[in-house]
């Protein structure tokens, strides 16, 4: 058994929600329990769980006060799903006229064990109109002894008819006390020890979910026997070698390529952009809210997180998942020397940094050799410079993302045979290694020249603040004197897969 399962609440105290318990135990003291409810809240914050519990409080044969025995014959079946006169129906598979018609036909049935009928209709709000209708009836001609229980976690889809037949039993978000006390409860049943910053992440992570607490706070259990901080981040996908915090300092310290490899690292061992992206977004909200308090850096911050937020929603469909993460911090960081090599005026166009090459003259065309079949010989670094741009339009209808990942590198060597560029981010140099990306880039040059594939050879370069182009070939390596890296990677978000 599960250990969400097995800890599952089973009666109204065991509910983490203050509000919905408070609420429940007033209505269960009542002489008179409504025949309909309508719980709305997120996923994961009990609302099934609160409906169970209801109807074992209605049906209990030995009640301690307001709560089930969880002993009796009933609340044993009812706990275990077996109770025939509890009935759970899922709307999102179950949506049709025919389900709820055969619902009322047989609702008019006496029950067969219990004291009440009850029917818990989850994720209600995907009923079709039709079905929601047939069960607007019978919510305003129940039947005696029955009871319904919907749940959604969207509210605002239900017809206003049906939602003013039901008592609502709305479910917040739990505040992160009432998800450390959700694990607590787990960690002491379990005879676990667990550190309180451990379980402050994982409830963080969880993002409102008691369900998904306790799935993480399992997961840490088996990734690694013992609940700590370092096996939080290994099992929520922030590993140890991308510490949120350290990587949060780093960006607002404008430490580029610090961020940059902290994100490699995180790919190297396997762990997850996406959830380290939420960990992160979580990070920046809490310094916001600190600084609305101190008033400092707001505007910042705000930033960050609304562009992160991008971010985390393109890496779902990038060529490269944690690309977008990258591209966030290069355009977030305060030091720009990373993109431009000095400070733009408004009107001035960012220097392209590349290194000049020297221009064709007689001198060299006479140490052109022959070409053999490959071409080898016949060509010079000269050429591919001023073919790059043609180059890069044939690569573009191939694949998007390469096209867009050459835009940040520069040809260094070229005799026809191989092709040496220079790559100046490791992780564009990585994603242009792969065989599949090699072989575009290998073809386009092979078709622009009209010979057989020139090898391609890629090194890591070091991009210099001083360096600035004067050659107008060099210049046209891009294309766009204008389009830098940042631009470049950008474009990354538009295309196909890699």
């Amino acid at each position: 058994m599960t250990l969400y399962l097995k800890y599952r609440p089973q009666k109204t105290t065991e509910l983490h929600l203050s509000e919905v318990r408070n609420t429940l135990e007033k209505i269960l003291a009542s002489k008179k329990i409504p025949h309909a409810f309508l719980f709305t809240g997120p996923r994961g914050t009990g609302k099934t769980s609160s409906a169970r519990i209801l109807a074992k409080a209605v049906n209990c044969e030995h009640k301690n006060g307001i709560e089930p025995c969880n002993e009796c014959e009933m609340c044993r079946e009812i706990t275990a799903g077996t109770a025939v006169d509890v009935v759970e129906i899922d709307a999102a598979s179950n949506r049709g006229i025919d389900e709820i018609r055969d619902l009322r036909e047989k609702i008019r049935l006496a029950p067969m064990k219990a004291k009440n009928k009850v029917y818990i209709i989850d994720e209600v709000h995907m009923l079709t109109t039709e079905a929601a209708n047939a069960l607007l009836k019978t919510l305003e001609e129940p039947p005696e002894r029955t009871m319904f229980i919907l749940c959604t976690t969207e509210a605002d889809k239900i017809p206003e008819t049906v939602v003013s037949r039901c008592t609502r039993v709305v479910f917040k978000k739990p505040t992160l006390e009432e998800g450390i006390k959700s694990l607590e409860r787990v960690v002491e049943g379990e005879k676990l020890k667990a550190d309180k910053k451990a379980l402050e992440m994982i409830a963080k992570a969880a993002r409102g979910s008691f369900r998904d607490g306790t799935k993480i706070l399992e997961q840490v259990v088996i990734n690694s026997g013992e609940i700590t901080e370092e096996a939080v981040c290994q099992a929520t996908g922030g590993l140890n070698a991308a510490d949120p915090e350290m990587f949060l300092e780093k960006l607002l310290a404008g430490k580029t390529e610090d961020c940059l490899e902290t994100i490699a690292e995180l790919d190297r061992q396997g762990g997850n952009p996406r959830r380290f992206a939420e960990i992160i977004t979580d990070g920046l909200r809490e310094r916001l809210l600190g600084a609305v308090k101190s008033g400092d850096g707001k505007e910042r911050l705000i930033g960050l997180i609304e562009k992160l937020d991008l971010a985390y929603e393109q890496m779902r469909t990038a060529a490269v998942t944690q690309l977008p993460l990258e591209i966030w911090v290069i355009e977030n960081t305060s030091s720009k020397s990373q993109i431009t090599s000095s400070k733009q005026t408004p009107n001035s166009k960012p220097e392209v940094i590349n290194t000049p090459t020297e221009p064709v003259t007689e001198k060299t065309e006479e140490i052109r050799k022959p070409a053999g079949p490959s071409g080898k010989g016949k060509y010079i670094l000269e050429d591919v410079v001023a073919k790059w741009p043609e180059i890069m339009k044939l690569v573009k209808p191939k694949n998007h993302s390469v096209e867009a990942l050459l835009r940040s590198t520069k040809p260094t060597g070229f005799d026809g045979e191989k092709l040496e560029l220079e790559v100046f981010y490791k992780f564009h140099k990585d994603k242009l290694e792969t065989e599949k990306c090699r072989q575009i880039v290998e073809e386009a040059v092979a078709a622009a020249f009209g010979t057989g594939q020139a090898k391609l050879y890629l090194k890591l370069g070091q991009k210099s603040s001083s360096a600035k182009t004067t050659d107008r070939q060099t210049q046209e390596l891009t294309g766009k004197v204008e389009e830098d890296i940042v631009k470049a990677a950008e474009e990354i978000f538009k295309a196909e897969a890699v």
